[in-house]
């Protein structure tokens, strides 16, 4: 641009030199390469901001259409500047309580957490923006197609690779909610680069996930798919609870449940099952302590004398994920040894054969809508008759998640040998 034509195009704005650097600014946002940005600007490059505020005021807005006009801009570019100064910045209170803001559209996310994380962001059609996953995420090729074809940053939460992730060039890292690894993962990525938006996200509490659906929603203009999924959950779990509320306290089914190893189990405190027991119409037997997860005493278990018992398995247990596998036998395995442990056999769940094992991920992942449908079952046959748990999970696959996968033909997610021989 010459000096006359950019001294002509910032009087027809306001005038003098003020208008000619707004305009040379914006040029220099927008050309400028990579290389030699930081010796032009810190922080976030927004494009369209020429004072370095990282907002696109009106006049900022009228100088890109100006330039649009010339030929100097693209119509994909002020397009973008446009939608930067109507809907950004967006701001938001994750679930580890940070107060996080994005000023541009999120472009280049990085998944640094499990599954939960990957089936929601699938869910909301934000595939498309992910670059980068963990190991547990690359390893479910049938539940995400795209997502796992992605290259691999690493294993949560301790070998997660720093260097891979810079590398992949994020905007934005998603990662756990609350828990120290999470807390380590935030001040290592900030560390190394503090213009990396960190967003954390449990994606497992029924309690928090549908507000975690809505700010992620917000924030990857995702805001219709979010509303979409959270009308999909609310609308199975209040056929549920419906039915339970009406059900005394004292007349509730007592649980026993066992999270990835034997007695491992917990109360009200950080242990998702004793949520999905009680929303469910059952009673968690250590309900009464506050505690989260720990290692329950067997004759502690035998005296409370659970009515069910539920083992949630994981893949190390068992080899794969109940999506990949039609075999049960490590489910049926694992019932046997319940049924068989020493001085179980007073045990009313163990007396009257209501010991169901299950696949973990149908429970204590954003999947807990589908493991809901099955401890309600469970819990409550007679209450429960009309409802399909195998529908839930077809509906949730194909409906949620847009896959072609029809659990009442293929996997291993559940066993009772009279209720749900087949593994479905």
């Amino acid at each position: 641009m010459s000096s006359d034509s950019g001294h002509s195009n910032s009087e027809t704005l306001v005038g003098g030199l003020v208008m000619k650097w707004i305009i040379y600014a914006l040029i220099l946002a927008l050309f400028v390469s990579n290389a030699l940005v930081p010796a032009f600007a810190k922080g976030i490059d927004v494009p369209g901001d020429s004072n370095g505020d990282k907002i696109v005021s009106a006049e900022e807005l009228k100088a890109a259409e100006k330039l649009s006009q010339d030929g100097k801009i693209t119509k994909e570019q002020l397009d973008e500047i446009k939608n930067i100064h109507e809907n950004y910045p967006k701001t938001i209170t994750d679930s580890a309580n940070n107060t996080v803001t994005v000023y541009t559209p999120i472009k280049r996310v990085v998944i640094a957490y499990w599954i939960g994380s990957a089936i929601t962001l699938q869910a909301l059609k934000a595939e498309d923006s992910v670059v980068g996953v963990t190991d547990s995420i690359k390893n479910e090729p049938i539940l995400f197609p795209k997502l796992s074809n992605l290259p691999s940053v690493g294993k949560m939460p301790q070998s997660l690779d720093f260097e891979k992730i810079l590398e992949l060039k994020p905007d934005t890292i998603i990662t756990g909610g609350n828990g120290s690894s999470y807390d380590e993962i935030q001040k290592k990525i900030q560390s190394l680069d503090p213009n990396i938006v960190v967003l954390r996200f449990d994606y497992c509490r029924p309690a928090s996930y549908p507000d975690e659906v809505n700010k992620t929603g917000y924030i990857l203009n995702r805001k219709q798919e979010a509303k979409e999924l959270i009308d999909f959950i609310d609308d199975r779990l209040s056929q549920i609870k419906e039915k339970v509320s009406n059900i005394p306290r004292d007349k509730r089914i007592k649980v026993y449940s066992e999270v990835f190893r034997d007695y491992s189990t917990g109360g009200t405190g950080n242990y998702y099952p004793n949520d999905y027991i009680e929303m469910a119409g059952g009673i968690n037997i250590f309900g009464d302590t506050s505690q989260g997860l720990f290692m329950a005493d067997p004759e502690e278990i035998i005296k409370r004398n659970p009515e069910i018992i539920l083992y949630h398995a994981g893949s190390d247990f068992y080899g794969k994920k109940g999506w990949v596998t039609d075999n049960v036998t490590a489910l049926r395995e694992k019932r046997d040894t319940i049924l068989n442990r020493t001085g179980f056999d007073n045990v009313a769940a163990v007396k009257n054969g209501r010991v169901y094992t299950l696949d973990a991920n149908l429970v204590i992942e954003a999947f807990y809508p589908v493991g809901l449908s099955y401890y309600a079952k469970w819990f409550y046959p007679e209450l429960f008759k009309d409802l399909d748990p195998i529908a839930v999970h077809k509906e949730y696959l194909n409906k949620i998640l847009h896959i072609d996968y029809d659990p009442s033909k293929h996997g291993a997610f559940v066993y009772h040998p009279q209720e749900d021989p087949e593994g479905r």
